[in-house]
């Protein structure tokens, strides 16, 4: 691999030994795919395990040990730097009854993570969706290792960055490089499977919960192919393509997808598949998702315990559907109801009210926390009850589901509805 000046010195330990380490790795990454040399990056997103995946035990010790190594001896991240969100918030933990040992644990590990990433010059966005704050541009390039990041940036603003690891996204945090491989190439960014909607379906009255289980239907069945979505609203909004982008994390293992006449690399269904036929061909209708819809529940009873919203984190116009809906109702007293956001968000949506009419129902908004998905299934100490589940998230479903939590998947008025009443009622 070709090395640039700069490049040889960070190899040579010039900046120290988690720069050094930083760069071999992608130098590792570079030659497995053959990739001729690095490039620089504007931004990166990591995802750090000892915050968000395993913050108690031996694998939380494991994953400080791994990031003190890795960060050794560096001053600064060399680019823009976002964050995801938590594993668990400690007053949540308390709130769902869990140990106290096991919560102070949580509350050193946390605080390591955050004075180490505070320390190189974070930006403190922790959410899984920083293009609400930071947003790229076109034609960047970009690390991350955060599934919905990836898919947003290279399918909706036309960044360009692979589908990476915690540690790799780390390492170009440190470096500010990236190996040219993957997205990164124009070539390997062309569409394979083409997506067309059956008559039956009328996307502009889609609900968030119908674009989760479009995708996520979708992606069981293109598993690695990157799809070209045809007939979806050329107005969509953020909110909608983030609904659209999520699924695709957990059921495919993809890093883009194509909407004709929304991708910036898609004005025609032509473009999109780089003038190539495509591999596949899939129609998708009413029958379709309603069977994504049915594999996303696993509960069977219609007694509720949680519910929980944002994930990914919740946008200013689903806020205020949440206070819409909330308005004037109460959440029953045993039930609890989770609304996730990043901080900059819920501090808007407090100024104007929506979070004090969301509290005064009984409901919270928490920021910076993986609302629904993650802390339900991993490091949950032994004999813990989860209870049953309500979330309008295809993502956390699938989470939760595969952790052998009872899960109700549904509308935004489907989950209100059930934190009120306390039972599950399809619409």
């Amino acid at each position: 691999m070709k090395l640039t000046a700069d490049e040889e010195r960070m190899l040579a330990g010039e900046s120290g030994p988690g720069v050094q380490r930083a760069i071999e790795l992608l130098i590792a990454v570079g030659e497995a795919y053959e990739a001729e040399k690095l490039i620089d990056i504007s931004s990166s997103h990591i995802l750090s395990p000892e915050m968000q995946f395993w913050n108690t035990g031996q694998l939380s010790r494991w994953s400080r040990e791994l990031v003190a190594e890795s960060v050794e001896g560096a001053t600064h991240f060399r680019v823009p730097v976002t964050i995801n969100p938590i594993f668990l918030e400690p007053t949540i933990a308390e709130r769902l009854g869990y140990p106290e040992n096991y919560i102070e644990e949580m509350r050193q590990s946390l605080a390591f993570g955050r004075e180490t990433y505070a320390r190189l010059g974070v930006i403190p966005t922790y959410t899984c969706c920083p293009f609400y704050i930071h947003p790229l541009r076109q034609g960047e390039h970009s690390g991350g290792a955060e599934s919905l990041v990836v898919l947003f940036n290279n399918s909706v603003l036309g960044v360009m960055v692979n589908r990476e690891s915690g540690p790799t996204a780390l390492a170009t945090a440190l470096t500010g490089k990236t190996p040219l491989y993957g997205m990164h190439l124009p070539e390997n960014r062309y569409g394979q499977a083409l997506i067309e909607l059956k008559d039956d379906l009328d996307p502009g009255a889609f609900t968030y919960a119908d674009y989760n289980a479009l995708s996520y239907g979708v992606g069981k069945m293109v598993v690695d192919k990157i799809p070209v979505f045809l007939g979806l609203p050329q107005n969509m909004s953020i909110t909608q393509l983030k609904y659209l982008c999520a699924p695709l994390g957990v059921s495919a293992g993809i890093p883009m997808f194509h909407a004709v006449g929304i991708t910036p690399e898609a004005p025609t269904v032509e473009a999109a598949l780089g003038g190539r036929k495509p591999e596949m061909s899939i129609e998708v209708g009413r029958k379709e998702i309603d069977q994504a819809f049915e594999e996303l529940c696993s509960a069977t009873e219609p007694k509720i315990d949680y519910v929980f919203l944002g994930c990914p984190h919740v946008t200013i116009p689903e806020m205020k559907e949440i206070a819409t809906l909330l308005q004037g109702r109460k959440i029953k007293s045993d039930l609890l109801l989770v609304v996730g956001t990043t901080e900059p968000l819920r501090l808007l949506a407090r100024e104007m009210g929506l979070v004090d009419i969301i509290e005064n129902s009984g409901g919270m908004v928490v920021s910076g926390m993986c609302s629904a998905g993650s802390f339900l299934r991993r490091g949950v100490p032994e004999g813990f009850h989860v209870g049953v589940v309500a979330t309008n998230a295809a993502k956390a479903a699938h989470y939760l589901k595969a952790g052998g939590v009872q899960v109700w998947f549904g509308t935004m008025p489907e989950c209100i509805n059930a934190a009120v009443t306390g039972k599950w009622e399809a619409a």
